[in-house]
């Protein structure tokens, strides 16, 4: 590997402007004016648009105002709610072997501040999503890593609470050479306030000091020292600690000085029982799922909070307060639906490093303590797609720990465990367990099981043989039912000028008519095409898979979309099963297989 990187210059001659729309969700991209963005939506009919990076504004300073969401398509419906940004230069991904000096050792780069290091190695984790490795502070400083071995190092000058970090003494401890960070990536000078960084170091004159020169035996083994250091602690020795923390990006929307999030605990001998949820991450909804028949849903969105000029003591649910944790302050559900200028939702495969995934599943322990205010400690099940489910370590490492929340009161709780499992297995394990769960159907547990998940934006297509998940009959198709949504929405706003967000034309969908002028307009004309184009997309790709599917003793139709497409699934396959309430069937399975004995063993 070259010792120098590419120059920032050579990433403009390299990099030369293309067209938005064309790039894929999750992808980067630089504005001409230099503001990094990330591709959001990449959906049909112009819904295409990109968030500046990193969101929450998390890397704006305060002196910098954070730019809008922009769309990517000239003409399109979001054009003329967001500013335009047609044409952009894509940031590369980043391959595992990129990352490795001439002797497979990890890059090592020195930052001003814990800030910048924190911003470089998330926007390097981000670029790298395909190689799994993901970015986390270790030793005071941050590392990208696979969870074994670490590809590249941030060093920084200073913490975030401005305290010096003595890099003179550790590098002559460890041997280890290190350089600055301006020789690093050409991407990286794209990160928010990167250059007043950069700039209050020279007004200090803080530069950093010569690095001493390394043995290559000495730097291997300092590397995997890093790697092995600081494992995680036993899940059963985990209790709530408040003194304790762990660093996540700052935000401006209202940091609190000294917040308690999720992290390792401290041990405790005595320990109250933990509770199983269960939990369901959807595109369009989240949902719950416990004990007493405990069940609650909210729309998969998190917002700013802003202030509420006025309110009265009609308003259903009381007061609308923001929920605070660390240094996040947001809304989320419905309240971010109807109040928030800036939402976000999740799309794709980012979403497990989105801070908007973490944020939702501190939203559902805001809806658990609304109706089990007493419940502290909790055990998981929760799911991913089944094209994603290689993602599962980066869920149960954000999700364990200890939590401290306010919204009306403080809540603190402690998540010992948690279980992944694809998504779609919610509904087998529904249709397989009884409520305490103990296997009770046989047929199931001896069969061969087809299940076909439609969501929000993905469906799922699993295969269980004897309850085996059977990895080469099952997959995804990237359509759900958004599909049929975002067709209506186009057209209310084409015929009737009505523009409605996705949640709001779902919920029209769902009641068949919308109201325009006072006046209700029947929606079925418009539902029925809209809902065909869906069902051949997923029939073909259930074609793909299974063919005929009459080695299949059974498909269960499940999901949110499920009841919409069912008859059409049923004509291609007359041994299509829909599951009774189909939107909660998935989650109602992950806490039935929680209630298994050994799900939960140490």
């Amino acid at each position: 590997m070259n010792d120098q990187p590419p120059t920032s210059a050579a990433l403009d001659d390299a990099e030369a402007l293309i067209r938005t729309d064309t790039l894929p969700e999750g992808a980067l991209f630089v504005s001409p004016e230099g503001v990094l963005y990330q591709v959001v939506m990449a959906g049909e009919a112009g819904f295409r648009k990109a968030e500046p990076w990193p969101w929450l504004p998390h890397g704006w300073s305060g002196d910098t105002e954070r730019p809008n969401a922009v769309a990517l398509v000239p003409g399109s419906l979001l054009a003329r709610n967001y500013p335009l940004v047609s044409q952009g230069r894509p940031l590369p991904t980043v391959n595992r072997s990129e990352l490795l000096d001439a002797n497979d050792q990890p890059e090592q780069y020195i930052f001003p501040t814990e800030q910048l290091a924190k911003l470089a190695s998330q926007l390097d984790e981000t670029l790298a999503h395909r190689s799994g490795l993901g970015a986390r502070k270790v030793n005071h400083r941050w590392i990208l890593s696979d969870g074994k071995q670490p590809f590249r190092v941030y060093h920084y000058q200073r913490d975030n609470l401005d305290l010096s970090v003595d890099l003179e003494a550790r590098f002559a401890e460890e041997q280890t050479q290190a350089r600055w960070c301006t020789q690093g990536p050409p991407y990286w000078r794209y990160i928010p306030a990167w250059q007043s960084a950069l700039d209050a170091l020279s007004r200090t004159a803080d530069t950093p000091e010569p690095m001493l020169e390394t043995e290559a035996a000495e730097a291997a083994k300092t590397t995997q020292e890093l790697a092995a250091s600081e494992p995680p602690p036993s899940l059963a020795e985990r209790e709530l600690s408040p003194q304790s923390t762990m660093e996540i990006p700052s935000s401006e929307i209202e940091p609190q000085e000294h917040p308690v999030l999720a992290t390792p605990a401290v041990s405790q001998t005595r320990r109250s029982p933990a509770m199983i949820l269960s939990i369901d991450i959807g595109y369009g909804y989240t949902k719950g799922a416990g004990p007493d028949d405990l069940r609650f849903s909210f729309p998969s969105v998190i917002g700013t909070a802003e202030e509420i000029s006025f309110a009265t003591d009609l308003i259903r649910g009381g007061e609308e307060r923001p929920i605070k944790y660390g240094d996040w302050r947001f809304f989320y559900g419905d309240q971010a639906v109807l109040q928030s200028r800036i939402q976000s939702a999740i799309f794709d495969r980012s979403r497990v490093h989105d801070h908007t995934y973490k944020m939702l599943f501190v939203a559902t322990l805001v809806e658990l303590s609304k109706v089990m205010p007493d419940i502290h400690r909790l055990n998981v099940v929760t799911g991913l797609p089944v094209d994603f489910f290689g993602d599962r370590p980066q869920v149960v490492q954000s999700f364990e720990g200890t939590y401290r929340i306010t919204a009306d009161h403080t809540m603190e709780f402690i998540v010992d465990s948690v279980i992944v499992v694809p998504q779609p297995f919610g509904s087998l394990f529904r249709e397989l367990l009884s409520e305490n769960g103990k296997i009770s159907n046989s047929e199931i547990e001896r069969g061969q099981i087809g299940i076909i998940d439609v969501g929000t934006f993905t469906t799922d297509f699993i295969v269980s043989y004897e309850l085996r998940y059977i990895q080469r009959l099952s997959g995804s198709a990237r359509v759900g039912w958004s599909t049929v949504v975002n067709r209506i929405q186009q057209v209310l706003d084409d015929q009737y000028m009505l523009e409605l967000g996705p949640h709001e034309v779902d919920t029209a969908v769902q009641t068949k008519e919308v109201r325009v002028r006072g006046e209700s307009v029947s929606l079925q004309s418009l539902i029925a095409p809209a809902i065909t184009d869906l069902e051949t997309a997923i029939i073909a790709r259930a074609r793909d898979l299974w063919g005929s599917g009459t080695h299949l003793d059974r498909i269960l139709v499940t999901g949110g979309g499920g009841p919409h497409l069912y008859d059409a699934i049923r004509a291609a396959y007359p041994h299509a099963v829909l599951l009774e309430n189909a939107f909660w069937a998935n989650v109602e399975g992950f806490y039935r297989f929680g209630q298994r004995p050994a799900s939960f063993e140490k």
